[in-house]
Formats: structure tokens, sequence, C-alpha cells
């Protein structure tokens, strides 16, 4: 048995657990957050890697804003039956359409003048160079 924390307790998530429909193999299954689009950022040492995914948007419908040391990734996925008559009803429909906005915060300033922007396969790789004035350097010293 499960010592629960008084802080952790919800009495109305308990009511939900009493009526819960789900079978038991997804009892205790939750939904993950989705965020959109889905990123990896690396830090090669001299630059950010920014990759993200995003199948079935054009280049041109994305943006791309630098404000100090944030990149911001925005766009618009747009539905092809938009604007057009429909044909019929859809028996499941998961794709999602709308504008979407991320933002991610990078460790160092960059430099906005050294920023590259790729797309290929659904995946737009931005490589965003540090700011010289703050890569460590090494510094000689003399001897006398």
């Amino acid at each position: 048995m499960a010592i629960v924390k008084y802080k952790d307790w919800n009495p109305f998530r308990e009511m939900e657990k009493l009526f819960d429909w789900r079978p038991s193999l997804l009892q205790n299954w939750e939904m993950p957050e989705v965020r959109f689009p889905a990123l990896d950022v690396e830090d090669t040492g001299d630059a950010f890697v920014v990759r993200a995914e995003v199948p079935g948007i054009k280049p041109d419908d994305i943006n791309l804003e630098i404000h100090g040391n944030q990149l911001m990734i925005r766009g618009e996925k747009k539905d092809e039956r938009e604007g057009k008559d429909e044909e019929g009803k859809y028996y499941y429909r998961e794709r999602s359409f709308g504008s979407f906005s991320r933002t991610v915060a990078l460790g160092e300033e960059i430099d906005p003048e050294k920023v590259r922007a790729d797309y290929k396969d659904g995946v737009l790789t931005v490589t965003l160079e540090k700011s010289e004035a703050k890569k460590a350097r090494k510094i000689k010293i003399k001897s006398r």
C-alpha cells in the first residue's frame, strides 16, 4: 500500500478513480505534455544547434527571431482542405492545424549575424554561433 502525503492528495482525483471506466492496463497512464514542435538543443562548444520537427510545414510558413539569448520559432500548419467544400466527413482525425510558437532560452549570448537555418525532410536545423565576447579564451602568461 502506497503512502500518500496530504499535500499530494487530491479529492477530485480520488473521485475520478471511483468512476473511471478505462481498462485496468491504462489506469495509471497519463497523457504526456505535448509541445510542438518537438526540439533537440545541442551545445557544440562554439554554437548551439536546435533541431525542430516540423513535418508538413513549408519553410515559408516558419518565422525565426533572435532576442538576446532566446530563439523564437513561430509558424503555421495549414489544412489543405481549408476553404474547400467537404467531400466527406472524417471517420478519424488526429492531425492538427494552426499556428504554433516555441521559445528556446540558450545558456549564453549568441551572435545574431552568424545564425544559419536549414530545412530538410520536415526537420528545421538552426545553428546559432555563440558571441565572441562570451566565448572562453586561453590567456597566455608571460614570464619575466
